[in-house]
């Protein structure tokens, strides 16, 4: 009889007085692809521990911001959305990444499952991404699940991609019970 040795994986939205577990997988996934990122892993060190709370506590609770974890004993994989003020009912997917040992095994599913859940939930019409071009995996991901290109100028950089989710059309797709 085979024992398997994987741990199991849990989804769940970030919790209040979670900054430091937040840190904690925003830093490694700055390690891991710092080119995906507008953010430098050298500001992110940079930041206080209290300013790690305050934005963990930000995406815990309300509907302009969610951050949610993939798990085992320490954090696997992220998702964190941010409301897009520049468009009504339009919340921007800034942060998604799965820890490289943890890839192709439908985490970064799950975990955007779990944003267009909360952003149909909370009156969003559309989930905005933007993807540096030379990040073909994450823009095969994100079409393979109904992002579309927009075809708009990157607010962060000229040559990001700016995809779009009709999370409407999305939710059939998505739908997960939790």
């Amino acid at each position: 009889m085979e024992h398997s040795t994987r741990k199991m994986i849990t989804f769940r939205r970030i919790n209040l007085g979670e900054g430091l577990l937040y840190k904690e997988v925003r830093l490694a996934s700055l390690r891991d692809s710092p080119e995906a990122f507008s953010s430098t892993l050298v500001d992110a060190m940079l930041r206080s521990d209290d300013s790690w709370h305050a934005q963990a506590d930000q995406s815990a609770r309300g509907s302009d911001r969610a951050t949610f974890l993939a798990t085992d004993e320490r954090p696997v994989g992220l998702a964190a959305l941010y409301r897009d003020e520049r468009f009504e009912h339009t919340t921007e997917l800034i942060q998604m990444w799965v820890s490289p040992e943890q890839r192709s095994r439908g985490l970064s599913r799950k975990l955007l499952s779990f944003a267009v859940n909360w952003a149909q939930a909370n009156g969003y019409r559309t989930i905005r991404a933007e993807v540096m071009p030379d990040n073909l995996r994450a823009l095969r991901f994100y079409e393979r699940y109904g992002f579309v290109r927009s075809g708009e100028v990157s607010k962060h950089t000229e040559a990001g991609v700016i995809l779009m989710l009709d999370v409407e059309q999305a939710g059939a797709l998505f739908y997960e019970s939790s």
